[in-house]
């Protein structure tokens, strides 16, 4: 298996295992069109952090998509992208505005108050159903972690389901991440934060 840096040009494969992978997940029923939107806005700011593992064939068996600066991201990325947003919003207003609602609103979201957003995020991790349990996750995480620890991060932080995702959560407490707190995703979503120091 081969692991490199993500670019624009993998966004299709991004999209292909995202949607195998998160099927029930909110960005996933913003349709196939606005992952790909997404990613790519994504890849292309200056702050991402982006890895793939490719098998012998060239074709992607799993992604990592991080950003090293939380603090402030999901606005740069609007702003850096104000007219796609637009018309992409536009289009969620017609045919799915409470869709768009629960996009702005957690886009927006105000963290716990203990919470500076000083240290890199983990967005997205996946991996090709067909290819788990090889240690992918693992290798993805842990080169996420010291690509963000070589641009200066001294922590990484995620966020997962609180309920029944235990496998899940047992799985990043295993490599150093401790619960952060816990808080709702509009509408009534509870999900942990998670935290680990990388130094």
């Amino acid at each position: 298996m081969v692991t490199r840096t993500l670019n624009e040009t993998d966004v299709y494969e991004i999209t292909r295992i995202h949607l195998i992978s998160f099927s029930t997940f909110f960005l996933t029923r913003l349709g196939e069109s606005f992952l790909k939107f997404f990613y790519k806005s994504f890849l292309k700011h200056r702050d991402s952090i982006g890895f793939g593992i490719f098998d012998n064939t060239g074709l992607m068996v799993g992604f990592s998509v991080a950003t090293a600066r939380s603090s402030g991201f999901n606005k740069s990325l609007i702003i850096q992208n104000l007219n796609s947003f637009f018309f992409i919003g536009l289009k969620l207003l017609v045919t799915k505005p409470g869709s768009l609602l629960r996009l702005i609103l957690n886009l927006s979201k105000k963290n716990d108050p203990r919470d500076d957003g000083d240290y890199a995020e983990l967005y997205s991790i996946a991996v090709d159903p067909g290819k788990q349990g090889l240690g992918i996750g693992k290798i993805l995480l842990a080169i996420t972690e010291k690509a963000a620890l070589d641009r200066g991060c001294k922590k990484m932080a995620l966020t997962t389901d609180f309920y029944n995702n235990s496998d899940v959560v047992s799985f990043y407490k295993s490599l150093g991440y401790v619960v952060f707190y816990e808080f709702i995703a509009f509408p009534d979503r509870k999900m942990y934060k998670l935290v680990k120091t990388l130094i």
